[in-house]
Parts: structure tokens; C-alpha cells; sequence
């Protein structure tokens, strides 16, 4: 155990007696924290209240579902207009206009000069699951590659591409065959122990792309040692990492992967569940890079938190009458999925991002890293600040110089350094999440104001500024 001394969040009596409640009925996989014990009566805005009366600002979203924040006038009114019209029948055996609509936007916003349809569920997990099948599908080919660092979730085929955290795979042998990991560009911590771009000397190119040696070690030793690019059915990558650590890719990263995709036509499928809808600035992360990905995943923010996701894909993939390769009828489908309760609100929700939302993400999310950069200054175990937009990474380190990592036994009882923020965050009254193993995250509703973020980044300066107190 470590020598940092901390003590838990209390508990209110209301909250104590429901905590106690939930244990005896809800299963216990949940990775809930004691360092956030909340028990939510109400949220409205970017406030949540607790059983006892407690208000916190949220700068979590729900982990970036509450991109309009909680119960915006707008969507209560969709909400309750649509639930008097229809709330569900299976949009894969009939039709109705709210799913048309919501299709056709979403292939208006999306990038790529080419024509997609849209197949629509309710996770982000059964997106990946689904993209998964439609590559294996449309080209044939049994192989996949995904990231070191990825998260895709947790059903079968998203644990089996994920590759962030060991105790998300352990003791579910044999996961989905034929996945092959490479190396994502995590430039503050380079596997090659080089720095960007110094690392992209004597790499050559690759299409007329300076070559990263991230890259290089899936062109000259996985293609080469372990399976032919012709094999490959897909890549899967997350725009920029959440799960993994809020970690931010160089620029050539991108361009050096679609052009890898598009020499051994390989279908490159971007995971936009946690990074797309405004969060970054931009409707895609991946229009940071000017790069169209072949398909697109998307959930979370996608109706304010009413559960909906979504497939965009070219149209050929998805429709077998184009080249005689794309599904047919019955090899997949949802029965919640595009309901006409989530896409009403999903249309609603994209018309408020498309309006001032993702604009107010880039400014304040701008603006934030700018200050957390000044705090950097003047904090030592604030090793890297990065993100784009709204979505944002601050990675604790122990010593700056060498980017050594606090142990995970931090505390007297065992507490990581993660764990010691957010419950110090709690205290003071802001809800945060870590991701990675020592970075904590920073992704609140997209509506947000300046006052918001210097309240949120007050909380955190007093967090950060205690804890080195008190090394």
C-alpha cells in the first residue's frame, strides 16, 4: 500500500439506505466507484441533484450522453409530443417517417462523397457487433485489425477488438478469432521511446505520406510476419481514444490508415460513439483530419440520452441488389433499434447540435485546454493536457521528467491516483471520470457555459493543489 493518506466520500442517509438497496437486486460487475457514491434524484442542465439535496457539476455527460444536458425544454417537448403519436413498433419490419428523417440527416452530415444508407440500434456495443458482421460480410474476409489502447465495449466481438484494460478480456476464452492488434500513436508515452515528429525520420513514405513508426510496425511486420493485407475485412479505431486515455493521434496517422485501407480495399471503420456529435468541435472527430472513413459508429450523444445508435455505411455494403456483396434480408436486424421515440429525439438532439452546440464545444473546449495548459505550469503532476473540443485528457504523472506513473496502490488503502481526484472532485461538488490508467477525463454537455468551465477547473486546480500539498 502507499503512503497517501485519503478518506472516502461520506454518504448521506438517504443515499446509504438506496446503496444498500441496489446491492441486494443489481448485479455486481457495475464499475461504479466509491469515490462517486451518487444516488441521483433529478438532473437539469448540467446540475445533478442527489437524495440528500447535493448539486454537482457534471463534467461527465453520463460518459458523454447528455450532449443537450439534462431535460433541455427542446427534447421534454419531443418527448412528450412523440409519446402521444407512437413510441415504438420494430422499424425493421415496418416504416415510419421519424426513422427516414433521421437517416437522411445523418447521411448529410457524414463524410465521404458517396452514397450510404444507415442501420439503426440502441448501444454503442451492438454498433461495433453490427459493423463487425457487415465487413466480414460484404468482403469475405475473416481477419480484423484494431489498437492497442481501444475500447469497443463489452459484448463478444467489442471486448475481443478492445484492448485498453486486461480485466476487460480476462477469463472470457475464447474471444471472436482472427483480431489482430497493432499500435496506436500514444506520442506522450511512444513505445518506440521516440518523439513526434523527430520519429517520422529514415521512416520514409507510404502513398506519398510521411510514414510514423506506429504505422510502419502494421505495413512492415504484421502484413508482413503475421497475415496478408488481403485478408483483412476491416479496421476498427476510435478517431481519438476515450476508454484508453482521451489520447489525441498525430495528423498522419489518419491519412497514412486510409490509404492503407483504400490500397488492399479494406473497409476503415471509425468508432465515433464516444468522440462524434459536436463533442470535438466538429459533428465527426475524424473531420479534424480531413479523412472519410468507409463506416461510421455512432451512439451515446446521439438523442440526449434516450438509447439509439447508428451504422453509416456505403450504400453497397448495405444493399445487395448494387453489387450482389451487401446483406441481404435477415442477416441482421434490431427490434428496438430506430424506434420512433429515439429518432424523433435524435433529430431534435443533431438540430440543437447543428445550431450552436458543437460551435460552443470547440470555443469552450478551446478555451479550457488553454487554462489547463497554464495549470500545467504551475502543477507538477500534470504531465500532458489533450483533447479537442469538449473532450479532454489531463494524464497524472509522478515525476514530469521521467512520465513515471503513481502506483496503483497510491493510498494508505489501496486507491489509485485516478480514484483520489474524482472522489476530491466529488467532495467539492463536480462529477469527472478517469480513463487510462492515470488520466482523468473531461467531458461535460456540449452546453455548457465559460462560468461552467472555470467552476469545473477551479474544483480541479484545488484537487491537484491538495494532493501535492500532502505528497
Amino acid at each position: 500500500m502507499g503512503n497517501y493518506r485519503y478518506e472516502s466520500p461520506a454518504l448521506g442517509p438517504k443515499a446509504l439506505e438506496m446503496i444498500k438497496k441496489d446491492k441486494e437486486v443489481i448485479f455486481g460487475a457495475h464499475t461504479r466507484s466509491r469515490e462517486i457514491p451518487l444516488v441521483i434524484e433529478s438532473a437539469k442542465g448540467v446540475r445533478i441533484k442527489d437524495v440528500d439535496g447535493n448539486t454537482f457539476l457534471d463534467f461527465g455527460a453520463g460518459y458523454s450522453v447528455a450532449s443537450t444536458g439534462y431535460s433541455h425544454p427542446e427534447i421534454v417537448k419531443i418527448l412528450k409530443d412523440q409519446s402521444e403519436i407512437l413510441i415504438h413498433n420494430p422499424g425493421s419490419d415496418f416504416y415510419y417517417h421519424t426513422q427516414v428523417t433521421l437517416a437522411k440527416k445523418l447521411i448529410d452530415l457524414a463524410p465521404g462523397d458517396f452514397p450510404k444508407q444507415v442501420y439503426f440500434g440502441c448501444t454503442g456495443a451492438e454498433m461495433v457487433e453490427s459493423a463487425f458482421k457487415l465487413t466480414r460480410y460484404y468482403t469475405r474476409r475473416s481477419k480484423a485489425i484494431s489498437f492497442y489502447g481501444a475500447f469497443h465495449g463489452r459484448t463478444y466481438c467489442g471486448m475481443s477488438l478492445s484492448g485498453s484494460k486486461k480485466v476487460q478480456r480476462a477469463h472470457f476464452a475464447p474471444l471472436v478469432s482472427e483480431i489482430i492488434h497493432t499500435l496506436y500513436p500514444y506520442c506522450y508515452r511512444c513505445m518506440f521511446k521516440m518523439s513526434y515528429p523527430d520519429c517520422m525520420k529514415g521512416q520514409g513514405e507510404f502513398e506519398g505520406i510521411p510514414m510514423l513508426p506506429c504505422v510502419s510496425f502494421l505495413t512492415d511486420h504484421i502484413f508482413v510476419r503475421l497475415l496478408d493485407p488481403t485478408e483483412v475485412g476491416a479496421i476498427f479505431v476510435e478517431p481519438i481514444q476515450g476508454e484508453g486515455g482521451y489520447i489525441v493521434p498525430p495528423p498522419e496517422f489518419y491519412r497514412l490508415l486510409r490509404a492503407i485501407a483504400t490500397k488492399w480495399e479494406i473497409p476503415f471503420v471509425v468508432d465515433e460513439i464516444q468522440s462524434g456529435l459536436g463533442r470535438t468541435g466538429k459533428m465527426f472527430a475524424i473531420e479534424h483530419w480531413n479523412v472519410a472513413p468507409d463506416v461510421i459508429l455512432i451512439a451515446k450523444g446521439l438523442a440526449s440520452g434516450v438509447p439509439i445508435s447508428a451504422v453509416i455505411a456505403p450504400s453497397k455494403m448495405m444493399d445487395p441488389s448494387i453489387d450482389g456483396r451487401g446483406w441481404v434480408a435477415g442477416s441482421h436486424g434490431s427490434t428496438f433499434g430506430g424506434n420512433a421515440l429515439a429518432t424523433a429525439v435524435a433529430v431534435k438532439t443533431l438540430e440543437m447540435i447543428e445550431g450552436e452546440l458543437m460551435e460552443n464545444a470547440s470555443k469552450t473546449g478551446t478555451y479550457m485546454i488553454e487554462k489547463l495548459q497554464d495549470m500545467k505550469d504551475r502543477h507538477k503532476i500534470i504531465g500532458d493536457v489533450r483533447g479537442k473540443g469538449l473532450m479532454i485528457g489531463i494524464e497524472i504523472v509522478k515525476d514530469r521528467e521521467t512520465k513515471e506513473r503513481f502506483p496503483d496502490d497510491f493510498t494508505t488503502d489501496g486507491k489509485d491516483i485516478k480514484s483520489v481526484i474524482v472522489g476530491g472532485a466529488y467532495k467539492r461538488g463536480m462529477i469527472m471520470f478517469g480513463c487510462g490508467f492515470n488520466s482523468i477525463r473531461m467531458s461535460p454537455p456540449l452546453t455548457i457555459t465559460k462560468s461552467d468551465a472555470d467552476e469545473a477547473l477551479g474544483i480541479f486546480e484545488d484537487v491537484i493543489g491538495e494532493i501535492e500539498k500532502n505528497l
